[in-house]
């Protein structure tokens, strides 16, 4: 499923890009271009970005 239809960008590739670090939607769109379009998308890149913070390699810093 698309998570950003403008760039068509999927859910996978930005979970990815969670995984690998980027832990904001401007870290997402910087990576993937994800949210780089119209906007409609930023609800959910956020969402996944939520979803999956407890993998990102610097929340793990942070709670160190």
């Amino acid at each position: 499923m698309f998570a950003c239809i403008c760039h068509a960008v999927t859910e996978a590739a930005v979970v990815e890009a969670v995984d690998a670090g980027a832990d904001s939607l401007e870290a997402i769109s910087e990576v993937t271009f994800a949210g780089a379009g119209c906007g409609m998308c930023h609800d959910r890149i956020e969402d996944i970005v939520e979803e999956r913070c407890g993998a990102c390699p610097l929340a793990a810093l942070a709670s160190a």
